[in-house]
């Protein structure tokens, strides 16, 4: 009896393996760490070396549609492997100007984005349009602003919650360190300081800028504390940014799966042919799908548990989603997200979803009320 036992008791715990100790990991110096095992950013790591030629990232730009193009980076943590190349970032040729959404992971590799696409049409990049303040989609906008004297588009979020070189008091300190500036060697990440944003908005803004028609869109609390999107009705065009991930599970370490789905239902509800994850390689009308089931099934499924009694220190163990689990970063991150969904839906109210599509209509009414004035 006591061997059938043990054998089952080591069958539940090897069942149980994939998602054990995701919140209880222990680690010598706690105080230096946040929630998720990530340094603070305001504690100070010596450099990596990397003191040869800059790093070639072998950026090569895809084409989206007539005038968007997009470098794709890996589906990964930033490693010293990818030097921080581990997010999308695309270029939109106005008139008279490149529109860069995103900027990437650093000063160096901006600059070899921009000589790719200065060999499409050499024009500079007067405007850097931001998504969200997560410091893997905005390191190289020093370049622009420097080098091609950019204004920089963003949340204010950015300017609140970073700092760049500085001097006070008659010393000069350096810029804060973000996870990026840690991760990668200099060779990668030098010349990169942290750029401000120069006009930051309240609400969904439309603007054209070098003949260009473009929606700059407030999704406010989702995949972070505030995330936007950039369509293009014209192109038919929407730039996702971290609302929207596929070929790898998101990381919701910031977000929460209501903004989440209100994000990707404000993107439904727009007429595009053509979409850009964060993260991610598919860009055509399937391209959030996989992002739609996620947080769905998220949502369903701890709210499920939750109905049945479930606690939040075994919800892991009841909420795995294997649907996803052959997506890059499954294992590292989807634990993590389930645990924080439980902590969010304790408090979750029908009323938080937002019906886009009803919105967009009365928006579309009053444009119309206001052009036939």
């Amino acid at each position: 009896m006591k061997t059938v036992l043990s054998i089952v008791l080591i069958v539940a715990f090897l069942a149980a393996m994939p998602f054990i100790g995701n919140k209880s990991i222990k680690v010598e110096n706690p105080s230096k760490l946040d929630a998720d095992g990530n340094f603070i950013v305001h504690e100070w790591v010596e450099p990596h070396e990397g003191k040869g030629p800059e790093w070639d990232y072998n950026l090569k730009p895809v084409q989206i549609s007539e005038r968007v193009w997009c470098f794709f980076g890996a589906l990964e943590m930033p490693t010293k492997d990818n030097a921080g190349n581990m997010s999308n970032s695309c270029y939109i040729k106005g008139d008279d100007q490149w529109i860069t959404w995103d900027t990437g992971p650093s000063y160096i590799f901006a600059k070899q984005a921009y000589a790719q696409m200065k060999k499409i049409a050499d024009m500079p990049v007067k405007t850097v349009i931001i998504s969200h303040e997560h410091d893997d989609h905005w390191l190289g906008n020093n370049y622009y602003k420097e080098v091609h004297g950019a204004t920089i588009y963003g949340t204010e979020l950015i300017n609140e919650n970073y700092y760049g070189p500085r001097h006070v008091e008659g010393k000069d300190y350096p810029g804060m360190q973000t996870r990026m500036i840690k991760a990668l060697y200099q060779n990668a990440i030098r010349g990169t300081v942290l750029a401000r944003v120069d006009k930051a908005f309240d609400e969904t803004t439309k603007f054209t800028i070098s003949g260009v028609n473009l929606e700059y869109v407030k999704v406010g609390y989702a995949h972070s504390e505030e995330d936007w999107f950039l369509y293009l009705p014209d192109d038919k065009v929407v730039l996702a940014a971290d609302v929207v991930m596929n070929g790898r599970v998101t990381s919701n370490r910031d977000g929460i799966v209501i903004g989440q789905i209100n994000a990707i239902n404000a993107i439904r509800a727009r007429e595009w042919e053509h979409l850009v994850p964060g993260h991610g390689f598919v860009t055509d009308k399937t391209a959030a799908d996989e992002s739609v089931k996620y947080f769905a099934l998220l949502k369903d499924r701890v709210l499920e548990k939750m109905e049945d009694g479930v606690i939040a220190d075994f919800i892991t163990r009841e909420v795995t989603l294997p649907e996803f689990k052959d997506k890059d970063l499954y294992w590292i991150l989807s634990p993590g997200n389930v645990f924080r969904s439980y902590e969010e839906l304790e408090m979750y109210d029908e009323d938080d979803l937002i019906d886009y599509s009803a919105e967009k209509n009365s928006n579309d009414e009053e444009d119309e009320e206001k052009e036939a004035a």
